[in-house]
């Protein structure tokens, strides 16, 4: 089969999409013929506050991306599929109509794959051409995927229920423990009297950074033991805040920076308790989540966008957004022991890369053949 697969990669910015994009990528190329479009325009973390916002520095790579990849798709002789990873703010998916245009022109069949929860929040504030410029890019789409089954209603009206599709995420096999660590982990943590906590994605305040940090206070101002890992790029809106917190808690946590391989699967696997209290708008499925589960971590997190796909309370405990007292209390009273094993034996069971490689495979092959 031979696809054009147009999206962006990691590095600099690791996040969720980024390192699906790669993981696919990397199965696709030894499978198939794959002509690769990186739309990355950002190489740097910025504040939430600019996600949607065109800028210069944006504007520039986001013209080369389209420049280069129409052509690379018009004179492309017998493409089977088109397969493109957008953004979903409005001018971040703008980028990506004309391909799904050239795909309409060429009659190829077209897959968009939504790596979160807020295209349906953008669509539904869209207006006049901005919301015809969408649909229009809607229309004739092969298939539409989903990372869970809580996040179809973001197509639902605008696509075909039966070109709607759910692909869970996946975690690639190096990142997982092995069951005996994980029986070694239990061992330890029954006779730790700390209750130790990783938190492991970018530190935005949108995320829950602060909240986790407030919460960690409170549980340490009642004298309890407590420690806390933190691993990931600081927003520059809240780096003061994040500073303080670091100087206010001292030996109570550890900042790590960015974090990858190794060093990444040691944090996971030496912490009980992974948190992420999130209401970021952009939301779909933490692939932070999956790596934590695959390490033996209970989920500390929020019902938010398509986690509650994800957890569940036999390895996992939903916090309310925006309450550090929410998330001290759930420290206090958390009992990791029988949830660790049950969280690693689902990602084991349904969460590995080849099975999401798989899964995203299927769809383009089967709904490509019917086209």
């Amino acid at each position: 089969m031979k696809i054009v697969f147009v999206g962006p990669l990691p590095p600099p910015i690791s996040s969720g999409q980024t390192q699906a994009n790669f993981a696919l990528l990397e199965y696709f190329q030894r499978r198939h013929e794959v002509k690769f479009i990186d739309t990355t325009t950002v190489r740097h973390i910025t504040d939430h506050s600019e996600t949607g916002r065109m800028s210069i520095r944006r504007l520039i790579p986001s013209f080369n991306a389209i420049f280069v990849g129409i052509p690379r798709i018009f004179f492309s002789y017998r493409v089977h599929v088109l397969y493109i990873t957008p953004a979903q703010s409005f001018l971040g998916f703008l980028k990506y109509v004309p391909f799904m245009w050239m795909a309409r022109v060429r009659g190829i069949p077209c897959f968009i794959h939504i790596h979160g929860g807020y295209f349906r929040t953008m669509y539904n504030g869209l207006r006049g051409w901005k919301k015809r410029a969408v649909d229009k890019s809607l229309k004739g789409l092969a298939g539409a995927i989903v990372l869970g089954p809580s996040l179809r209603f973001m197509f639902e009206d605008l696509v075909p229920d039966e070109k709607i599709f759910v692909c869970e995420n996946g975690v690639e096999d190096e990142i997982f423990a092995a069951e005996e660590e994980i029986k070694q982990k239990i061992e330890r943590y029954k006779i730790d009297d700390t209750i130790r906590i990783v938190y492991l994605s970018n530190l935005l305040e949108s995320k829950g950074i602060l909240d986790l940090f407030e919460a960690v206070t409170i549980v340490r101002g009642q004298g309890k033991k407590i420690h806390l890992d933190v691993a990931g790029a600081i927003e520059p809106a809240i780096e003061d805040r994040v500073n303080a917190y670091l100087k206010e808690l001292g030996n109570t946590v550890t900042y790590h920076g960015v974090v990858e391989g190794e060093k990444k699967r040691e944090l996971l696997l030496n912490n009980y308790i992974f948190c992420l209290p999130t209401y970021y708008s952009n939301e779909g499925q933490p692939i932070s989540i999956l790596e934590a589960m695959a390490n033996g971590c209970v989920i500390v997190t929020t019902d938010h966008g398509g986690i509650g796909d994800i957890v569940n309370e036999e390895y996992g405990v939903f916090v309310e957004k925006r309450r550090p007292r929410s998330i001290a209390n759930c420290f206090e009273e958390l009992d990791c022991e029988t949830k660790m094993i049950k969280g690693w034996f689902e990602a084991s069971q349904k969460y590995r890369k080849d099975q999401f490689v798989s899964r995203i495979e299927r769809v383009l092959l089967e709904r490509s053949n019917e086209n």
